[in-house]
């Protein structure tokens, strides 16, 4: 297999658990060709996080710009055939891509692939959950278990830098919308890290729930 794969590693105040996240990247059976982390203007040292790994890791900075901004700056430096999506503090199993992979080459319809994901508590060894069966396991598509043929992208085009959309539920809509076909490698592809900072936990982002629902009613009805 010849395709190229690069992953995509937004970061923002990411000191404590970016390293875990790059070392899962390398830790993979098949390997990816390029890591890319995009520090979104953070105030601690993702930056320097990212280049203790020396050229394991493409470094793109930018000033504080919010996760569309950081996603498209990843696509725009990505040079692989097929990305990968991680966050920066989350970590791959790792026979991620090559499950990924292998699944890509069975069903070339497919354009989106993505797995299970297994939630654990800052602090606690996702690993041994897996291996005792007592983590908790969920099945719905999210954006870190996602690798796309680069072809997606061309196709749905870039995330909003809307900041009062959830990029990547607007994205995934658009997916949708265009009827690009996705697909489940049926086995835990990602540890999910629960922590005090996680986006989804803050109030005012839950809020974006409900403008970025109404944008992609809107633009259904007016398709």
């Amino acid at each position: 297999m010849t395709e190229t794969i690069s992953v995509v590693i937004p970061a923002y105040n990411a000191e404590p658990f970016l390293a875990e996240a790059i070392e899962s990247c390398l830790a993979q059976t098949r390997q990816p060709n390029q890591i890319i982390v995009i520090d979104d203007g953070s105030t601690d040292r993702t930056a320097e996080v990212a280049r203790s790994f020396a050229d394991s890791v493409t470094l793109v900075p930018l000033e504080r710009s919010g996760a569309g901004v950081a996603r498209n700056a990843g696509l725009a430096a990505a040079t692989g055939d097929y990305i990968a999506m991680l966050d920066a503090d989350d970590r791959m199993v790792p026979n991620r891509l090559r499950l990924q992979m292998e699944l890509f080459e069975a069903r070339p319809e497919v354009g989106i692939v993505f797995g299970h994901q297994l939630i654990f508590q800052d602090g606690e060894d996702p690993v041994e959950h897996h291996e005792k069966g007592t983590g908790r396991v969920l099945t719905p598509c999210v954006t870190g278990t996602v690798t796309c043929r680069r072809s997606v992208f061309d196709d749905v085009g870039p995330f909003s830098i809307d900041p009062d959309t959830i990029e990547v539920l607007d994205w995934f809509a658009r997916a949708d919308d265009q009827g690009i076909l996705k697909a489940s490698v049926e086995e835990v592809v990602l540890y999910r890290r629960r922590h005090a900072n996680n986006w989804s936990t803050q109030n005012q982002n839950r809020l974006k729930y409900v403008h970025m629902l109404k944008t992609v009613l809107d633009r259904r009805r007016a398709l």
